[in-house]
């Protein structure tokens, strides 16, 4: 799926975009707990590749401080229900670079990012966290190559939870936490 498929999200596709087949409200998207429980508690925390937020909400039940980052595009269709008190939205990643978060989580994100741009977006991340949690299909879009040989040149394996997507038998996602290397 083309960067430009995300720049061109609305309310009517942007669903079955972060889901597959999901139609419903963005405010009701489903939340895989199994993501959520392996972002401990903290202080600020930070969702890349936020969406519409719907993991952004989950996480400001645990952690005083919330940052969802995404494309403009994907920023504009944050409901209100997602927009609690302690959340920030922003699709400037300058004005994020230079901040430390306890925790990142990067939720069915990362397959979208072609490889150049997910190096730097990792490189900026080692140096935002020490603590890092994926959920990813295993494969890139627009190539053959893979997410966590990519991911493990910034990142060691903490722990993988799983090597599916819980609501796919497709055996190509993998959920799992992740360390700062060094």
């Amino acid at each position: 799926m083309s960067k430009d498929v995300w720049l061109n999200a609305n309310a009517f596709n942007a669903g079955d975009l972060i889901l597959t087949g999901y139609v419903g409200e963005l405010k009701d998207m489903p939340v895989y707990e199994e993501v959520i429980d392996l972002c401990k508690n903290g202080k600020k925390a930070l969702d890349f590749g936020c969406g519409v937020g719907r993991n952004t909400f989950a996480l400001s039940k645990n952690y005083n401080h919330v940052i969802g980052y995404d494309l403009p595009s994907m920023i504009s269709l944050v409901p209100e229900e997602n927009k609690p008190d302690n959340v920030d939205y922003t699709s400037d990643w300058d004005s994020l670079k230079d901040l430390r978060f306890d925790m990142v989580l990067a939720s069915l994100v990362l397959q979208h990012i072609e490889d150049q741009e997910l190096n730097n977006y990792l490189h900026d991340l080692a140096l935002m966290t020490d603590n890092l949690v994926l959920h990813s299909r295993t494969w890139i879009d627009h190539s053959n190559n893979l997410v966590l040989p990519i991911v493990e040149k910034y990142f060691r394996i903490d722990q993988i939870n799983y090597t599916k997507d819980p609501n796919n038998p497709a055996d190509d996602h993998f959920i799992g936490s992740f360390k700062k290397k060094g």
